[in-house]
């Protein structure tokens, strides 16, 4: 077996989006994830993983329509404050949409219903149908080895191209960034 740090660590050096995981039992309540991912199209289906240990996770268990909010480059604040890693209390400022309380100003949010929940080990794996969408063009948040950073510029060479239709600069650019992996 791995030593489960080292694990930990592994995992966290897959760069993904942050979101923000809201539910409106009682009142408003979010915890910042950063386990999102899209599962089916027909149905509209996303999944969140969440620790069986966080105080939302009970919260979850008993929640039948939640949110997830997809945080933009400048919505650091928000993501920590959501991880509890800020000392004071604030009022964040949410509409309701089908049921359930969603962030103003970020990057996008789905608008949830719960599809399933799985058994994941120390998570819980909680399948969403997706209700309603919203989202922007903004640059997202990105998390990477517990850290929050911006995107850089796009890349030239992301798109397929035929080789005619790369410039030499991208060219050189994606032989350097290969060579940088090796």
């Amino acid at each position: 077996m791995l030593d489960p740090e080292e694990f930990r660590r592994a995992l966290r050096s897959f760069t993904t989006g942050v979101t923000v995981v809201t539910d409106g039992q009682g009142g408003m309540h979010a915890m910042t994830a950063s386990s999102f991912a899209a599962v089916s199209v027909t149905p509209q289906l996303a999944s969140v993983s969440v620790g069986k240990t966080s105080k939302a996770h009970d919260l979850l268990m008993r929640a039948a329509r939640y949110g997830i909010n997809f945080l933009r480059e400048d919505q650091a604040l928000l993501a920590n404050y959501f991880a509890n890693r800020l000392p004071d209390r604030r009022e964040i400022e949410h509409v309701w949409v089908e049921g359930t309380p969603l962030l103003t100003g970020t990057l996008g949010w789905f608008a949830c219903r719960r599809w399933a929940a799985y058994d994941g080990g120390d998570h819980t794996i909680f399948v969403s149908e997706v209700l309603a969408v919203d989202r922007t063009d903004h640059a997202p948040l990105v998390c990477c080895r517990g850290r929050f950073h911006k995107l850089g510029p796009r890349l030239e060479i992301d798109l397929i191209l035929k080789p005619e239709e790369i410039s030499d600069a991208a060219l050189n650019e994606a032989r350097r960034t290969a060579m940088d992996l090796a």
